[in-house]
C-alpha cells in the first residue's frame, strides 16, 4: 500500500471513530445489551455443565484432575504425567478430599469468587468510575468465550489469572510488611498451580523488581510440596520428571491452537520446540531488562501474550488476552498519544472485544472455517504485541511511567 492509500485508509477510520464517538451512547447500550445476553447464557450453560451435567462433557477438566489426584495420593500407577509432582499437592485442597460431586460445587464457589475478583483488578486497575462503565467491565469477563469454557470445563486459569495479577500488582508498592510478604508469597505459590500460564509473569518482579524474597519463599514452598506428593510414590523425582517431560510434551502437539509447541509440531520440527520457547521466555527477559522502568501494565500486558504462545494452551487460557487489553485501555486514557496512536489503539480494543465475544466453537472447526478464526485470533493477538512494544519504546524514551 502507498503512502496516498495508507492515508486514505488512516481517513476514513479515523471518519469512523468520529462518527462512533457520536453515537456513544447509543453504541454503549448496544454493547452492554449484547453482553448481558451473552454472560447470561454462557453462565447458564457452563455452569449447567459443571455442576449438573452427568455426561463426559459436564466438568471435564475437573473429572480428569480430580481422578489424578485420587490416583497420584493412593499410589497408584497413571497412565501418563502430564502435571508435576507439586501441582497434586496444590490441587489436593480442592478436590483430593471431596467426592467428585462435591468438587463441582467447590470449585463453582471459587469461580464465583474469582469472577467478583478479577472484575474488581479491571474496575481499580483501569480507574473507571462511571456507572456505565463499571456495567460493561462486570459483564465484559463473563461474556466472553474463554470464561465461560474454563467454568464448564473446570479449569484453572480463572483461579490463576487474579492471583497472579495480585501478587505481582502488591509486589511493586515494594513494603516490606512481613504480613504483606506472607500473602505476596502464598498468592505467587497458588499461582505455580499451572506453571505454563504464569510462568512470564513472575520474570516481572524477579527482573524488574528484584523481589527475591516472595520468590525465594514461593520456590521454597513449591520444592517442600513436590517432596510431600513425591513420599506417596515409588518412582524416583529424576525418573518422575522425565516421564512428566516426555508426556507433556506429547500432549503439546495433539491439541490447542495459536502457540508455539502446534505450530512446529504441525511442521514436524518437535526437535526445535524447547529450544524455540526457551528462546521465546529469553527475548521477553531481555526486553524486561531493557525497559524495567516502564508501566507495569505494559508489562503484564506484553507478559500474557508470550505466556498464551510460548507453549501448549487451549481455548479457556485465552483469557489471558484480558490482560494486554486492560494495557491498552489504560494507555489510550492516558492522553499521551498521538491521532494515529489512539485510532490504532481504539480498533484494537473493538477487534479484540469481538474476538473475545464470538463463539468459541468456531475455534475448533476444521478447515477452512476454523482455521480462519484462529488465524484471525492470533492476528489479533500479534497486533496488540506489536502496539505494545511499540508504545514502551515510546514510553521509554519518554522516560519513566
Amino acid at each position: 500500500m502507498n503512502f496516498r492509500g495508507s492515508s486514505t485508509l488512516t481517513k476514513q477510520l479515523s471518519s469512523i471513530q468520529n462518527r462512533c464517538y457520536a453515537q456513544r451512547e447509543s453504541l454503549f447500550k448496544i454493547a452492554i445489551g449484547l453482553m448481558s445476553f451473552l454472560a447470561a447464557t454462557r453462565l447458564a450453560y457452563q455452569f449447567w455443565r459443571l455442576l449438573i451435567d452427568r455426561n463426559p462433557n459436564g466438568a471435564i477438566d475437573l473429572r480428569i484432575v480430580h481422578e489424578l489426584v485420587y490416583l497420584w495420593f493412593k499410589g497408584e500407577a497413571l497412565k501418563e504425567i502430564i502435571l508435576l509432582p507439586a501441582t497434586y499437592a496444590l490441587l489436593w485442597p480442592f478436590t483430593g478430599w471431596l467426592s467428585f460431586e462435591s468438587s463441582r460445587w467447590l470449585w463453582a464457589v471459587i469461580y464465583i469468587a474469582s469472577l467478583a475478583w478479577l472484575s474488581y483488578i479491571v474496575i481499580s486497575e483501569t480507574g473507571i468510575v462511571k456507572k456505565r462503565e463499571i456495567i460493561f467491565a462486570v459483564l465484559f469477563i463473563p461474556a466472553i468465550y474463554p470464561t465461560g469454557i474454563t467454568i464448564g470445563n473446570g479449569q484453572l486459569i480463572l483461579f490463576l489469572l487474579p492471583s497472579i495479577l495480585t501478587a505481582v500488582l502488591m509486589e511493586r508498592g515494594r513494603d516490606s510488611g512481613i504480613v504483606k510478604n506472607i500473602f505476596i508469597s502464598a498468592l505467587f505459590l497458588f499461582s505455580l498451580l499451572k506453571i505454563p500460564v504464569t510462568a512470564p509473569f513472575f520474570l516481572i518482579p524477579l527482573i524488574t523488581q528484584r523481589a527475591f524474597r516472595p520468590l525465594v519463599i514461593a520456590a521454597c514452598g513449591y520444592i517442600i510440596l513436590t517432596y510431600v506428593a513425591m513420599s506417596y510414590r515409588d518412582a524416583g523425582i529424576i525418573e518422575t520428571f522425565k516421564i512428566w517431560l516426555k508426556d507433556s510434551s506429547t500432549l503439546a502437539t495433539t491439541g490447542g491452537y495459536a502457540n508455539v509447541h502446534i505450530w512446529l509440531g504441525s511442521l514436524g520440527f518437535k526437535q526445535l520446540i524447547l529450544p524455540c520457547s526457551f528462546i521465546l521466555i529469553s527475548a521477553f527477559c531481555i526486553w524486561l531488562y531493557a525497559f524495567q522502568k516502564i508501566d507495569i501494565w505494559i508489562q503484564l500486558g506484553v507478559a500474557a501474550i508470550v505466556a498464551r504462545l510460548w507453549t501448549y494452551h487451549r481455548l479457556y487460557d485465552d483469557l489471558l488476552i484480558l490482560v494486554p487489553m486492560i494495557t491498552i485501555f489504560r494507555i489510550s486514557r492516558s492522553s499521551q498519544l498521538s491521532r494515529n496512536e489512539s485510532l490504532a489503539a481504539d480498533l484494537l480494543l473493538v477487534i479484540s472485544w469481538l474476538g473475545l465475544l464470538s463463539p468459541g466453537f468456531f475455534l475448533q472447526l476444521p478447515f477452512p472455517i476454523g482455521t480462519l478464526f484462529r488465524t484471525g485470533q492470533t492476528v489479533i493477538w500479534i497486533s496488540l504485541l506489536a502496539f505494545l512494544l511499540y508504545y514502551s519504546n515510546k514510553a521509554g524514551q519518554a522516560g519513566p511511567a
